[in-house]
């Protein structure tokens, strides 16, 4: 009994050891892949960018699908730098304004967004079939930031208390920080 028990513990230390020895290659046997316009999507100091894919049975339906889902990726990127620029411009205001003209600038650049994205860029599509049927396509859509900027300059001056709390030069510079800020994100 003595002699099994030991036999059974001395195959469990060699695989024990053996199954924790030597580094493995976790690349091997993967293959890296490509995904079309992906390199495209992606932001710099000058553009907004996105990418992303649309899925349908109809060619014309994947087109659109990809189109709306690129527009909601990119007014989602807009929107989260827009939210970090007005957040570091309003801890620069004095407090009493800051949280006012915060909300009412939030509200006002999702609209803004929204009216920009109609005039978006499309910088790459491709269209593929798809295994099992049906059709894929693959979009890059871009926008430059000067648009976003100029659109949301404009807005403020429609709107009387929000041009009272602005100081123009301190929020360009705050937001062609973020700006830069993307490329040093890729």
């Amino acid at each position: 009994m003595k002699k099994v028990a030991f036999f059974i513990l001395a195959v469990a230390a060699v695989a024990t050891l053996t199954s924790c020895g030597g580094t493995k290659d976790l690349a091997k046997g993967r293959q890296e892949i490509t995904i079309p316009c992906a390199d495209k999507g992606r932001s710099d100091a000058e553009f907004f960018r996105a990418s992303n894919v649309g899925k349908s049975s109809d060619m014309a339906m994947s087109r659109e699908k990809a189109l709306t889902l690129t527009k909601a990726r990119l007014a989602s990127l807009i929107g989260s730098k827009i939210k970090s620029v007005t957040e570091r411009y309003a801890n620069e205001m004095d407090a009493g304004g800051a949280s006012e003209f915060s909300q009412t600038f939030e509200n006002m650049t999702r609209d803004v967004v929204n009216q920009q994205l109609a005039d978006v860029t499309i910088i790459c599509e491709k269209t593929f079939e798809a295994e099992g049927g049906g059709y894929e396509t693959f979009m890059a859509l871009e926008v430059s930031k000067d648009v976003i900027y100029n659109g949301i300059d404009k807005g403020i001056s429609r709107d009387k208390k929000l041009e009272v709390m602005y100081d123009r030069e301190k929020f360009r510079e705050k937001f062609d920080e973020e700006m830069k800020n993307l490329d040093a994100e890729y």
